[in-house]
This record gives structure tokens, sequence and C-alpha cells, in this order.
């Protein structure tokens, strides 16, 4: 649940792509602003197509043209964040330092203009995003008190940005994912939350999510994910992420979260050609790209063994999938389930020594206690033959 918390934190960081794209185009049509706007264009389209490097340098274009604005400090943080999310580098330790520099770079001037022009919602929400992308590193920090106090801070902001113009849905991504989040705390941060006096109410949360996805000039995608991917995995409505996650893979075709998704609700509805296809298409993609190992492609490949271990058709596609996602090492819960999958997979083909080897190592790795439990299940059902 921490993760979750921190999922929703950074909701109110990633929309600023959408709100800032706003502010530059819409406020301001000098050249200036215009530039910006294009900048700042190409970065969103970059960074939700997975193009990361590509991104980077556009944000980078915009801290030199425009070194006394926040954008471009703020947009690469977001780059930096979704590429540590997706395990882009081998030791994220390493740039955490750069991050820093940019975070509090991005707080200052945010800062600057809220205090010059208080009335400012744009202004507003960049602070706000600023704030939560600095909580992102106490999170690394384990600094709870930090996270949870700039987190708060931002809910704030953004709330004062709506009471200013209550027409600035964009907003409601952030709050709404903070009051989901908020109503869901764990028991070890709940002390923490009294002091701060913090509090959240999940259906005031989802409601407002819908209304960004719904009236959101720039935030309906940031919304429509949140709720495909955590609030309506949470409900179990999987025919609901499978309607969102269409909607945002044909925005943006090259984000792997999307297509994630899609094959999750795909697979908890049994539809298991359609997890095939839009997996299939994806891997053969990325079958050749090893340096781009990311965690999203472990969950693709995952689902898809899964999907042909259900069909029972082809079991040597099932191993071959569910053996790249092992491979791939993390996330540790994922691996878990993977060589437990992989165990049931040759069992069935009656490779009784290699199903054994692959209960055993999900047991040793308890990497997720439901894989464990069925794996030793499974491993006593197999010994007593």
């Amino acid at each position: 649940m921490t993760k979750n918390f921190l999922a929703a934190a950074a909701m109110v960081a990633v929309t600023v792509m959408f709100a800032s794209h706003a502010e530059a185009l819409s406020t301001d049509r000098s050249s200036v602003h215009t530039s910006l706007g294009a900048l700042i264009d190409s970065t969103v389209v970059n960074t939700y197509n997975y193009r990361f490097t590509r991104a980077l340098g556009f944000a980078d274009s915009m801290i030199s043209s425009y070194p006394d604005r926040p954008e471009g400090y703020i947009y690469s943080c977001g780059i930096y964040s979704k590429m540590i999310a997706e395990h882009c580098f081998k030791s994220p330790d390493s740039i955490w330092n750069r991050y820093v520099v940019l975070v509090e770079k991005a707080c200052e001037l945010s800062k600057d203009r809220v205090e010059s022009d208080p009335k400012n919602v744009h202004s507003l929400f960049h602070y706000a995003s600023a704030l939560v992308y600095r909580s992102r590193y106490e999170a690394a920090k384990s600094d709870w008190f930090g996270l949870m106090a700039d987190g708060m801070k931002s809910r704030k902001i953004l709330e004062k940005a709506v009471k200013l113009d209550p027409h600035f849905y964009d907003a409601y991504s952030g709050i709404g994912a903070f009051n989901y989040y908020a109503a869901h705390l764990p028991w070890y941060l709940k002390p923490i939350a009294l002091v701060l006096g913090i509090n959240g109410n999940e259906k005031v949360g989802i409601d407002e999510l819908k209304k960004a996805a719904k009236l959101g000039n720039f935030s309906k995608a940031e919304a429509a994910s949140f709720l495909a991917d955590i609030v309506y995995v949470d409900k179990k409505n999987y025919s609901g992420i499978v309607r969102l996650s269409l909607e945002l893979h044909q925005l943006y075709p090259g984000n792997l979260d999307f297509i994630r998704s899609l094959c999750f609700g795909y697979y908890k509805l049994r539809e298991y050609g359609r997890v095939l296809l839009y997996a299939d298409s994806c891997l053969s993609e990325y079958r050749g790209a090893d340096s781009l190992r990311f965690v999203s492609l472990s969950y693709i490949r995952f689902y898809s063994g899964e999907a042909y271990a259900a069909l029972r058709k082809n079991y040597g596609g099932a191993v071959a999938d569910l053996s790249k996602t092992i491979e791939m090492g993390e996330p540790s819960v994922l691996v878990s389930r993977a060589y437990y999958r992989r165990g049931s997979v040759y069992e069935r083909m009656g490779e009784k020594g290699k199903a054994i080897s692959d209960f055993e190592t999900a047991i040793r790795l308890n990497g997720d206690d439901n894989a464990c439990r069925k794996a030793r299940l499974a491993l006593d059902s197999l010994r007593t033959r």
C-alpha cells in the first residue's frame, strides 16, 4: 500500500505536463510562450511514448532557453521519475544527485512565481507538482514525515487553485488521487497522518478522478490511468480497466504501462486471445532490444505466458515468456509468481524434476505470499505421487 500511496502522490506531479501545456498555449500567444508550448508538447508526447532520451533533450532545451521558469526542471524530474519506475538505470542511486538539484530548483522557481502572483492557478499547480517530486526523493530515503508533509501541502495548494477557478478540472487528478489513498494509509503511516491532519475519502477521491477524466483539458490521460491502474484494480472492475486502457493506448501507442494494463484486464476477463494480441505485438518490437529492460515488459511477458498456459495449446510459448520474466529479475513479487506458474506448466508437460525445482525456488524466494502458498501445495502433491 505504501507504493500505491506514493503513486497517488506522484499523480499530482505527472499531471503538470498537461497543465503546463495549457498555460503555455492558452494564456499567452507571444512567441516565447508558443516556443515553450512546443517544447512541452514534444516532451509530453515523447515521455508518454517511452522515448525518454528524446524527452530529456526537450526538457534540457526548456532549462537552457527559459532558466527562470520552473517547467524545464519539473519536466526533467517527471521523466527521471518514470525512468526510475521502469528500472531504466542499473543503479537509480546514480541519478538521485541530479534529481535533487532539479527538484530543488523547481521548488524555488515555482514558489517565487506563486509569491509574485498568488492567484495564478497554473503557478499554484507548478508549485504543488514540484513539492510532490521532492516527496519522491523523501520516499526513497524513507523520510515518511517529509513525504506526507509535502504531499499534504501540495494537496492544499491544488485545493486553493480549484477554489480560485472551479473550472480548473485538471487539478482534480491530484486531489482525487490523494483523497483515495489517504483513505487507505497503511497502519504505520497513520500516526504521522494524524499529526499532520491528513485524511481522505475514497468515494470523494473516485468522483474527483472521474471528473478530471471527463472534464479535464490536459489531465484526462492521467486521471483515466489512475482509475484503470489503481482504483479499478482494487475494485476488481476489469471491464473498466480494459475500457480506459484502450483509450489511453490509442492516445499513446508506445506506452508500455497502458499495454500492461490491457493485458492484465483481458487476462482477468479470461479473454486470453486478446492478451496475446497486444502482448505479441509489443514483445515483437522489444524482443531484440535487450538494453530496454523496462519493468512493464516483465509484466507483459508474464501475462503472455499466463495466457498461453490458460489456453493449454502452446506450453512452449508459456515457458519462454515466463522464463524471460524470471531473467529480468525484478520486481521480486513477479519473479516468484513466474517461478510458480512455470512450475505449473512444467507439471502439465510431465517435466516433474523441473516443476519441483521451480516450486522450491518460488518458496525460497517468498516474494509473493499467494505464489508461495500455492507452490507448497503443488510441491506436496508432486512428492506424494
